[in-house]
């Protein structure tokens, strides 16, 4: 799914999202080019994107970037759904590079994770722009 956004303060973080996951969506297929650690951390550029894009269409933003603070801040907008968060819980614990509040650490995702990330990515997507049709 891809939308045009007219240009106001968050469309420019949706835009950013929707050409993130589209980069891993092409890049699964290169898996010589975009190993699974490429791939994460473009798909959560893509993430980060869409939830600050829906935050900002708000009126809100985020303390940090992690997934953890995403989450905290999409609650305050009426929230991603619990299952969505678990996934985006669950892809943190690949890497946390945010060491003042968990220290850091960072493991390589498995390759099978990736397409589920993916879809993740692609749920983070629509609920976005859902939350800013509405």
């Amino acid at each position: 799914m891809t939308a045009e956004y007219r240009n106001t303060d968050y469309s420019d973080f949706m835009n950013e999202g929707d050409k993130y996951l589209k980069t891993a969506r092409g890049g699964i297929k290169r898996p010589a080019v975009f190993t699974a650690e490429i791939l994460y951390n473009i798909i959560g550029l893509a993430i980060e994107k869409h939830v600050m894009g829906a935050l900002m269409a708000k009126g809100k933003l985020a303390d940090n970037h992690t997934f953890t603070d995403l989450i905290d801040a999409a609650n305050q907008v009426g929230g991603i759904d619990e299952s969505i968060a678990d996934q985006l819980r669950k892809f943190e614990s690949y890497q946390n590079i945010c060491p003042v509040f968990a220290g850091y650490h960072r493991t390589e995702p498995p390759a099978e994770a990736i397409p589920e990330m993916i879809a993740t990515a692609e749920a983070i997507q629509a609920w976005a722009a859902k939350l800013i049709a509405a």
